[in-house]
């Protein structure tokens, strides 16, 4: 798993270590540099760790050097450092001043500590892990569609796409598979026995609308797939019925399918969901990550975070510090972030102004008639 993230001069850090656990949430202020950290990781991932990182690629486009480099910076160095189940790869550059060249580029070699040979036998061990086991959904996912894209060239037979596009062909596949959960895997709702992953899937998307079940199909001539939805066996096209379904499928279908050791990426998770809805996928989250896979999160929601905190107040099994909320708020010259990590009981260690508190700051002006 990721056991660490360095940032140095890299957009809004300057140098903030991020000490990664099984469950890893960002929250904060909008533009402070959340999506920062995911990002990086994704860099490395979609160059497939490689010694030279392209700044754009299938699931970022950050541009050139210039356009990552922390404005602020006294130094034209910039870092990105991570510790992967013990290894630790570097890429960028530690020495100062640059070229003109070397500014203009969109590409960040293995940084100058590292050793050439050593680092590329490390990447191709990190980038086996990763090919199969992996999925990242960013917030702009695909709402209802008549139809859906299908793909023999997708990046694993559980590449749902970044935006969840090939949700209805991955789900076409599981329906046709027996694919099973492993015996005591938290992701075993409580309201069934099957370990089935299709139907743990049916289960958890029915605590975001009860008896929903997703009825898909591929049409492998004509390259796309398609998702229904069955309510009291009358069955009915997602154009028809509640956007969040469609948003939260393939949300929910990553959290179920991943196997121990994977990577699951997902921002803003709560999208067009209600409260109950964001609750429970907060649960489902924080299972996952007890399920052994490393789950990242960035989220605007209280019902999540709270979803989350239940799911290890309820649990036998959560070891406390294991899950991870990161609050970003902005600096002088940095974001600055602190660490709260959440507790066997669902408690959390600390809790910073401006840390989820608004519904308490505006029912105290709604008790006391009186604006801060």
């Amino acid at each position: 798993m990721f056991e660490h993230i360095n940032l140095t001069n890299f957009k809004c850090y300057k140098n903030t270590p991020f000490d990664m656990k099984d469950l890893v949430v960002f929250c904060g202020n909008n533009s402070v540099g959340k999506s920062t950290v995911i990002q990086s990781i994704l860099l490395l991932i979609q160059n497939e760790f490689s010694g030279s990182l392209r700044l754009d690629g299938d699931f970022i486009k950050l541009g050139s050097y210039k356009e990552v480099h922390n404005m602020d910076a006294n130094t034209d160095s910039l870092l990105l450092e991570a510790v992967i189940d013990g290894h630790r790869l570097s890429w960028g550059y530690e020495r100062d001043p640059l070229s003109e060249d070397e500014k203009d580029s969109n590409l960040l070699p293995f940084s100058e500590s590292m050793d050439l040979g050593l680092a590329g036998s490390i990447a191709n061990e990190v980038r086996e892990k990763y090919k199969n086991n992996f999925n990242f959904l960013c917030a702009e996912r695909w709402g209802p569609r008549d139809n859906y894209p299908y793909s023999n060239q997708r990046r694993s037979r559980s590449w749902l796409g970044i935006h969840g596009e090939y949700t209805a062909q991955v789900l076409t596949n599981l329906l046709e598979s027996s694919k099973s959960l492993g015996e005591g895997d938290p992701r075993i709702h409580d309201k069934i026995t099957s370990r089935l992953v299709i139907d743990n899937f049916t289960k958890w998307m029915g605590e975001i609308s009860p008896d929903t079940f997703v009825k898909s199909d591929s049409i492998t001539h004509a390259n796309i797939s398609t998702n229904q939805f069955v309510f009291d066996g009358h069955t009915y096209r997602a154009t028809n019925v509640g956007f969040g379904l469609s948003y939260a499928l393939p949300v929910v279908l990553s959290l179920v399918m991943a196997r121990s050791g994977g990577l699951v990426i997902i921002e803003n998770p709560e999208a067009h969901l209600h409260p109950k809805g964001q609750s429970y996928l907060g649960r489902l989250i924080q299972k996952t990550a007890e399920a052994g896979v490393q789950v990242i999160i960035e989220t605007h929601s209280d019902h999540l975070l709270n979803g989350i905190r239940v799911a290890a107040r309820l649990s036998e099994n959560y070891i406390a510090g294991s899950s991870r909320v990161f609050f970003v708020s902005p600096g002088e010259d940095q974001s600055n972030v602190e660490p709260i990590d959440i507790g066997d009981k669902g408690e959390l260690s600390n809790w910073p102004s401006g840390f989820f508190d608004q519904q308490a700051e505006d029912i105290r002006t709604l008790m006391k008639g009186v604006d801060r």
